[in-house]
């Protein structure tokens, strides 16, 4: 009797694992902001050869207007140009620029080409932005995000200029096939903000905003990882079976016991980490009795 009535125990558990695997999935994910900036921000370079000069003035700009400070408009070119630009040489590998209202530096970080992720991991760390350059063509954009694998910049070239654009349609694009996987191949360097200080006089400072969409972009990773983890330990076949059967589960079953004020996504997570930590044991031998 006891073989047969552990199974039935750990399927019990099982439906509520499952239902909580498919409220989770019925949360829809944040998505990353698709304009973090006003069209404003982005300028064309003032002549040939500054291209890296009008990138960093963009960074410039978004630094400041994530920093809620309403003088980012008023940055120009030759505003940074006098922080970091040497004539005859070029943008400075490292620089700050100072005013009476904020302090922001500079790095020069080199590449030998870079991979999606590892971009996309550097985009977050930076959700200002970055001035990505490749040698090769040689040209320099502002990248600002990405959406699912695709990356996106202002490209100062004077004839996409002012306008938010995929990484494989700006001039890096032009002069490597339109190829995004070509341009990340090829990208020879990039510079960031490694620190700033900046007044804040907005209202509302965008990069409260964009920090929390992506701390709740990390708690929906986790939470993937997690219903990953169950469906492995029970297979497909079992998972799919439950998942009819939890259909028709109570929804409050899922319902951690709290003190601390949750969201629905938080304590879904939070039940289902529970459940992983307290039942992969017996979940792993109610597969192998039903495989074996």
């Amino acid at each position: 009797m006891q073989v047969v009535q552990k199974p039935k125990r750990i399927i019990c558990i099982l439906l509520t694992a499952v239902l909580c695997i498919g409220l989770l999935t019925a949360i829809a994910a944040p998505a990353r902001a698709v304009e973090h900036f006003p069209q404003e921000l982005y300028i064309a370079q003032s002549r040939g050869g500054v291209c890296t000069l009008a990138s960093s003035t963009m960074l410039v700009r978004s630094t400041l207007y994530m920093n809620g400070s309403s003088h980012w408009n008023e940055v120009s070119e030759g505003a940074v140009g006098s922080f970091a630009w040497l004539s005859g040489a070029g943008l400075l590998y490292t620089w700050t620029f100072r005013t009476n209202y904020a302090e922001i530096s500079v790095g020069h970080t080199p590449l030998s080409g870079i991979s999606s992720d590892d971009l996309k991991a550097l985009v977050d760390e930076h959700p200002e932005g970055i001035v990505f350059y490749c040698i090769g063509c040689p040209h320099a954009v502002f990248l600002t995000d990405y959406e699912g694998d695709t990356f996106y910049c202002a490209d100062p070239a004077p004839y996409v200029a002012g306008k938010r654009i995929p990484l494989a349609d700006s001039w890096l694009g032009e002069c490597y096939g339109h190829s995004q996987a070509t341009v990340l191949a090829n990208a020879s360097a990039y510079w960031s903000v490694t620190s700033c200080n900046v007044e804040t006089d907005m209202d509302e400072i965008p990069l409260e905003k964009v920090k929390a969409e992506a701390l709740e972009k990390q708690k929906e990773a986790e939470t993937e990882q997690l219903i990953q983890e169950v469906n492995e330990l029970v297979g497909p076949a079992q998972t799919n079976t439950v998942s009819k059967a939890a259909a028709y589960w109570p929804a409050a079953e899922c319902a951690a016991n709290t003190d601390a004020p949750q969201t629905a996504s938080e304590t879904l997570t939070t039940s289902l980490k529970a459940l992983v930590a307290s039942e992969q044991m017996k979940i792993t031998s109610l597969v192998y009795t039903m495989n074996g």
